[in-house]
């Protein structure tokens, strides 16, 4: 198989939130379930599998949509319903183990306050023991996750309400409800401009996604050169980037329980907003760069969307959105040494395109087999309404949590999400640096790390600084296709 147009995706067998995140419906709610009753539960599932939304083969979203649902199961989850031992052992280790144990709290930096002992979802209580922090488990009570996106707050509530209603009759019970918040708008935008979507340190969020071969195209119907991955990179069933079938419970052939599936990565991420803002304020006034440019240095873009390596002087209105570009092999300004876009900010190492290595072709192919598809929401009221920098900076603390439901789409979780997290933003030797994590995301064995500037003739070195984001919760899900939904209510 090759990237596209020997093969058929199966759109309407694939849940529409591998295709879209939903900006026509701002209104969102996570719920998070237990099954109580398998009999009845396989029941309810049954009746749902009608009302998942489905991908289109146009992927233009129905403007008469109000509402979508999507479903995700834990592998807890996929046992309660009464799956079989042979079918629950062909999904791979890290699915079957999940995110909260001791190993991968240390793979995926969840230390300190982000341990899973402090999780308000996802783990297990932990057992104390001398040479750890806590031996945690993933919550063996979390089985499925409901995704629930509304046109508005109260057609939210209705479609609230007629689910949830069914729950107590249908072997289910509701652990918790993850509210969110979606974050564009002329409220978020000072200039009017509908700019957005946003997170909580007020930038520009989910701008750069990878485009799914065979699937349509999100924006313009035309895929980004160098940005196509194949489509079993994201869904079980087809060939990735390898030539092979993704692990999981598909045949050789790619069909069986798990074809049109995905896994769901889900982090509950506390964003310390106020701790952000000043300390990019305090180490500017000590140094050469100001607030707001040391902040777009640290992520990669300004505010409002403009990548660096584009235009590192300030933003630029028609960038905003601009993702068709590359660092190393720059046709105007290249960027191979971090002097525009430094090699630690957040964005170059999450992805990093061309730069990885001496070779920018052979760089794009080793990224491109690391990508994943973000789905998150934030959650939480901003700390000032129309997310200005010079705002957020003199806002004082108003104890809101706040953050961001990171939700993520890959096929494999260790070599994509799990790959991404340990080896490009915790790694602070990533791209030749020394002791610099991710400065948003990345953390290093302490609480504090280091972001550095290239510059000639001496780099720039902010020390000091302390984490910005913390787990409150997490676990991994099984996004199945709307078949194996049914096959699941069929089960006797």
């Amino acid at each position: 198989m090759g990237l596209a147009g020997d093969f058929d995706v199966e759109f309407r067998d694939i849940q529409g939130l591998v295709q879209r995140g939903y900006k026509e419906l701002p209104a969102a709610e996570f719920v998070l379930l237990q099954v109580i009753d398998a009999k009845r539960a396989r029941a309810w599932l049954s009746k749902l599998a009608d009302r998942i939304e489905p991908a289109t083969a146009t992927g233009h979203d129905k403007a008469d949509r109000a509402s979508a649902l999507h479903l995700a199961l834990t592998y807890q989850g996929l046992q309660a319903l009464g799956v079989g031992k042979e079918l629950l052992d062909k999904f791979p280790l890290a699915f079957r183990e999940g995110m909260a144990t001791v190993h991968r709290e240390r793979l995926l930096g969840d230390r300190g306050a982000s341990s899973a002992a402090n999780w308000r979802w996802g783990s297990a209580p932990c057992q104390p023991n001398a040479d750890e922090e806590g031996l945690c488990e993933t919550d063996p009570k979390l089985h499925l996750l409901l995704l629930m996106y509304a046109k508005d707050g109260p057609t939210l509530s209705h479609i609230k309400k007629s689910v949830l209603d069914e729950l107590d009759m249908s072997g289910l019970h509701t652990i918790t409800g993850l509210d969110t918040v979606f974050l564009a708008g002329p409220e978020c935008d000072p200039t009017g401009n509908p700019n957005g979507p946003k997170e909580h340190f007020g930038f520009r969020d989910g701008i750069a996604q990878p485009h799914i071969a065979g699937m349509p195209s999100r924006e313009d119907g035309h895929a980004i050169p160098g940005n196509i991955i194949p489509t079993g990179e994201i869904l079980l069933g087809y060939a990735n980037a390898y030539g092979e079938m993704p692990e999981g419970p598909t045949d050789a052939n790619g069909h069986g329980f798990g074809r049109n599936g995905t896994f769901l990565v889900f982090r509950q991420l506390h964003q310390d907003v106020v701790g952000f803002w000043n300390y990019v304020a305090r180490q500017a006034a000590d140094k050469g760069y100001g607030p707001v440019e040391l902040a777009a240095k640290m992520v990669g873009r300004w505010p409002d969307g403009t990548p660096l390596v584009e235009s590192p002087t300030g933003p630029q209105p028609t960038l905003q959105t601009h993702d068709r570009f590359v660092y190393a092999r720059h046709q105007t300004h290249p960027d191979p040494f971090g002097f525009h876009c430094p090699i630690g900010s957040h964005i170059r190492r999450t992805n990093p395109r061309d730069s990885l290595n001496d070779d920018p072709q052979k760089s794009v192919t080793l990224s491109n087999q690391h990508r994943i598809v973000r789905r998150g929401r934030s959650y939480g009221n901003p700390l000032v309404p129309n997310m200005d920098p010079a705002k957020l900076m003199a806002a004082p603390d108003d104890g809101v949590e706040r953050g961001l439901h990171f939700l993520c789409l890959n096929a494999a979780i260790d070599r994509q999400f799990e790959f991404v997290q340990n080896l490009w933003a915790n790694n602070p030797k990533f791209g030749g640096l020394y002791d610099d994590p991710d400065p948003l995301i990345g953390v290093l064995d302490g609480e504090r790390s280091t972001f550095t500037v290239q510059q000639e003739p001496v780099r720039c070195t902010y020390s000091d600084m302390p984490r910005f984001v913390q787990v409150r919760g997490g676990a991994y899900f099984f996004l199945p296709g709307i078949a194996a939904i049914r096959m699941l209510g069929s089960m006797k």
